[in-house]
This record gives structure tokens, sequence and C-alpha cells, in this order.
């Protein structure tokens, strides 16, 4: 198996040592986040009570979005303030538009791919602004917002942006000068400490990339290492603040890619419900057979989804009241659904695929992935000695893309 841009295994039969390693980092980065952003975040903390009727979250999660808002202003902002107004707001327009009307998809995509190239990808990655304003901040999110592949992070940074047009200029640059050294030592230090688990993403990026010009994954596929870092921490992040609420859901679910199932797509005779797709049983074989029928042992429902955007678009309101839910995806792809799934009251845990290796994205042909399944175990709390341990180490996890 080739490493294409990230492994968590790094070498290893197992991907344990990750866990371990993402784990020591995350407390590191939060320890880091109250020295450099802690004054920041109670300050926002203060606004939000007062002045809205915004729900408060953990500190650990404004530390990871202030994280991702210097992070990002890092690698796109640059580029974000030469975009114009009509082309952004029309490539915003389609990414809307795409999540809605699954029957203009493909058509939507092609076009989205070919705007992206032209507009998004527009000029050198160089950080230049002559100053931090709100003015800018703006112009970020709605860059982001014109990419499509943002959009539950857009969400969570326009609270950020409410609160800062309420400061004085001063303070404003002041804040968001606080934020990108803190992303500025985030880089620097996640390469030590979660390097090893993304060695080819510069290849990748260097090689590879130009082979998704004009399509509508240029953004996607673009990913720099350091985003990389930032959602494994981000899902580490959100596995500890949802935690406690994800237990103390009376339904447990886990939500798998569609591409898990052994069959082509169009074999698959698996039924639609509104969660997303049911297996029928159809394989002894199919991993998403053998996963359903561990979870109707040990209580846990099992469904398939084909992306993010569709997530949960038709769960009932009893769903939302009594589900938490456990996702599977590469790292690219499990902040965004996390956090979708908790905008609608679901709370969520993640479990990253081990390494990429969909033909949508990341490879022509597509190869098996997998995932850590002691790991899943741990995450959904069942005993290490019970059958769904033997159950899922006799057949590992494929993701056939």
């Amino acid at each position: 198996m080739d490493i294409i841009t990230y492994s968590l295994k790094k070498g290893q039969k197992e991907s344990n040592e990750y866990y371990k390693d993402v784990k020591t980092f995350t407390d590191e980065v939060l320890i880091e986040a109250e020295s450099m952003v802690g004054p920041l975040i109670q300050k926002f903390k203060s606004h939000l009570q007062e002045k809205t009727a915004e729900k408060i979250r953990t500190p650990e999660e404004y530390s990871f979005e202030l994280l991702m808002l210097g992070t990002l202003y890092r690698i796109y902002g640059s580029r974000a303030s030469r975009l114009d107004e009509k082309p952004q707001k029309i490539m915003a327009h389609l990414a809307e538009l795409r999540n809605k009307n699954k029957d203009m998809k493909s058509d939507i995509d092609h076009l989205r791919g070919i705007l992206s190239t032209m507009f998004l990808l527009d000029g050198e990655e160089i950080f230049d602004f002559p100053e931090l304003n709100t003015t800018q901040l703006d112009k970020l999110l709605k860059y982001l917002e014109a990419t499509g592949d943002f959009s539950q992070e857009v969400k969570r940074l326009r609270i950020w942006e409410k609160f800062f047009v309420t400061q004085n200029r001063l303070k404003v640059s002041e804040y968001l000068m606080d934020t990108l050294l803190f992303a500025e030592w985030f880089e620097e230090r996640s390469e030590e400490m979660l390097g090893d688990y993304t060695p080819q993403v510069e290849k990748f990026l260097h090689e590879k990339h130009s082979e998704h010009l004009f399509k509508e994954d240029v953004i996607f596929c673009g990913r720099k290492r350091v985003e990389y870092h930032l959602n494994m921490v981000g899902a580490e992040i959100m596995n500890r603040s949802f935690r406690k609420d994800f237990e103390s859901r009376p339904r447990k679910a886990l939500l798998l890619p569609g591409c898990v199932r052994a069959k082509n797509a169009e074999d698959c005779r698996a039924q639609e419900t509104n969660l997303g797709l049911k297996c029928t049983g159809c394989l002894k074989g199919c991993r998403v057979n053998q996963l359903t029928e561990t979870g109707e042992k040990k209580g846990f429902e099992v469904y398939m989804i084909s992306h993010e955007s569709s997530a949960f678009s038709h769960s009932s309101e009893n769903d939302r009241d009594e589900l938490g839910i456990v996702g599977v995806a590469c790292v690219s792809n499990l902040i965004a659904g996390g956090w979708k799934a908790d905008s609608l009251g679901i709370p969520a845990q993640c479990v990253l695929l081990d390494y990429c290796g969909c033909k949508n994205h990341w490879d022509q042909k597509g190869f098996p992935t997998d995932i850590n399944t002691e790991k899943l175990i741990e995450t959904f709390e069942i005993d290490q000695s019970s059958p769904i341990e033997s159950n899922l180490k006799k057949a590992p996890i494929s993701i056939h893309c």
C-alpha cells in the first residue's frame, strides 16, 4: 500500500501509537492556547453570555476554533483578499445549490471545478496583509464559503466575526495577531509531533495536485500539511467535548462512508432510510453487513452516507433527541461532519480512517483502507474481551471508493 498523503500507522501494524501521540499533543495545544489566546476566549465567552443567545461551548472548542481561524487565515487569507465579489457570490451560490439538488450535482461540480481553478487558486500563497481587521476576516470567510468545503467551519467563525466587529480597531488587530501567532506555533510544533503521520503531503501537492485542476475537489485535495494536523487535533478535541453528551444518548449509531460496501453502489441492495442506507445483508463478506450484525448484537445502529452534506438531511426530531453517533471518515472530512451533527443536536465521536485510498479523490483505481478497531471498540465503550473485538479483527474494515 502506498501512502498518498497521510497514514496513522507510521509503518506499524496498528495505529495505536497515533492515538497516544495525538492525545499527548492535544494536551500541549490546549495548554499553549491558555497562554496565547486564553484572555481572548474569556472575553468572547463574556460577550456571548451578555449580548447573544449563542450556546456556550467548552474552552477547548473555542481554542480549536481560534487555531482553525489562524491556520486558515495564514493559508488562504492572501488569496481571499484578491477574490472579487462577483465570482465569490456565484461560487458560494453553486456550493449551496449543489447540496440541495442531487440531480444537478454533476453539472454544478463541473462548473465549480472550472471556477475554483480560475478564481480560488489565483496568485501566490503569501501572507502579505498590511493590516489585520474585520474587513480582511470577512473576505477570508467569503473565500471559504466559495470553496464549498468549509460550510460548518464558516458557521463557527461567523460568530467570532460578530464579536470582533464589536471591538475597536486596535483590539481586533491585537486579537487576530495573537490568533495568527498561535497558529504559527502550532504549524511548527505539529510537524514535530504529528509529522510522521503526514509524510507524503508535500509530495502529493507537488506531483499530483495538478491532476485535480478544473475539478471540483481542487481545493479539498490541495489541503496543506498543517491542515491535516489541525483536523487530527480537532477530532481529538471534538471527542472530548462531546463525549458526555454522546454517552447520555439512548441510541448509538455508526456512520460509514458508502464506499465501505464490498459491491459497487449500483449492485448494493441497501435500503434508503431517513438516516442513510441500511444494509440488508445481501453479501456475507461485506464489511457493512458484518458491522451491522455486530451492531445488532451490541446495541448500535449502522448506516452508510454518501457525503457529509447528505448526513442527517432527513433525520427526524426523535433521531435528533436520541442519537449519539460515531462517524468514520478521512482526516479532511471529519470535523465538518461532526459539527454538522452538533448543529442538529446530535453529539458525535470521530474515528479516523488510518489512511486515504479512495478513487474519488486520491487514487485512480482506489484501494482498501481501514480503521483502528480498538479505537472503535473504545469509542462505543465495549468490553475489550467481548465478541466484537474478535469479529472486527477477523476482517478489518475495507474501504473501496
